[in-house]
């Protein structure tokens, strides 16, 4: 699965760089991953049939086959979001706690540091570690 990770990073960095035959070559690779994975996972995966995530990653393999590459930057940008969006509650990567006393937000909540205003700690490669 980290192999699926460093592709959607290589997929993201071609896209973004405007580069359409490298997006088309790491969109492959990253569904070669996907396609492995979800043999695993079965249909519960993240990319499972009917999924949202397979629905967006549908979209973005048309919009690349087809050379539109505003279209493949838009239709990443939504996979990414609804990969983000599907992540389960414990699916956060975790927390550095530093080797210091425990403020009064963390005493109330359990031990569990509080995370700055806006502060997220999901990232995709995370999530696509976690899920298949």
């Amino acid at each position: 699965m980290a192999q699926r990770s460093q592709d959607f990073t290589t997929l993201q960095s071609t896209l973004q760089s405007g580069n359409l035959s490298a997006a088309q070559g790491a969109f492959a690779a990253f569904l070669q991953d996907v396609q492995k994975t979800a043999q695993m996972a079965g249909p519960t995966g993240i990319f499972g049939p009917g999924t949202q995530a397979s629905r967006d990653l549908q979209s973005l393999g048309s919009a690349l086959k087809s050379a539109n590459l505003a279209g493949a930057q838009k239709a990443f940008a939504t996979l990414q979001q609804d990969i983000q969006t599907s992540a389960p509650s414990g699916a956060a990567a975790p927390v550095n706690h530093a080797h210091r006393p425990l403020t009064h937000a963390e005493i109330a909540n359990n031990g569990a540091a509080v995370l700055p205003s806006g502060a997220t700690t999901q990232s995709v490669g995370a999530i696509l570690n976690l899920k298949a």
